[in-house]
């Protein structure tokens, strides 16, 4: 998106653009723990129940505020969900709220482009804590680079789904 970034695979790379900033996903954002469904769940509540994988249920209470990325914290955990809307999340996935430093999208797309994988600690099932998605490190630009970044990944989103449905 930036054709004068020179990207590295190298995770000690400190070069940035002019502007970023390297912040830990704890200082950007506010990470919810979720919470089991069973004394919320309700065939017509008005909020959905994610667990890692999607909607699993309904409430008339949430935990996540909209705007929220869901993380799994147990199970799948390497597919990010944006979720426009509150919800309440259970104990197996993460709510990932973006502070006023980031937009909401931004922090999403940066989600979708991690390989969560790597923090799993775990032997049999994958699992992550709180602690290691909260020292993920995460480039910031300014806030104007942040717009056009999500909006050039939206458009090719776009034409990609175009292209997809009519095949």
């Amino acid at each position: 998106i930036n054709p004068e970034f020179t990207p590295c695979d190298n995770g000690h790379y400190t070069q940035l653009p002019e502007g970023w900033a390297i912040c830990k996903m704890k200082q950007i954002t506010s990470i919810t723990n979720g919470k089991s469904q069973k004394n919320v769940e309700t065939l017509n509540g008005i909020y959905p129940i994610y667990g890692s994988g999607g909607v699993i249920g309904r409430a008339n209470q949430y935990l996540c505020i909209a705007g929220s990325t869901i993380i799994g914290r147990k199970g799948t955990i390497n597919n990010p969900i944006f979720v426009e809307e509150h919800f309440w999340n259970v104990d197996t996935a993460f709510g990932l709220k973006a502070n006023d430093a980031i937009l909401d999208k931004y922090l999403y797309y940066f989600c979708l482009s991690f390989d969560f994988s790597k923090l799993d600690k775990s032997t049999a099932m994958p699992s992550l804590t709180k602690t290691s998605i909260g020292n993920v490190l995460i480039p910031i630009p300014p806030y104007k680079e942040q717009e056009r970044i999500v909006a050039k990944i939206d458009m090719v989103l776009d034409t990609m789904n175009e292209i997809l449905r009519a095949v």
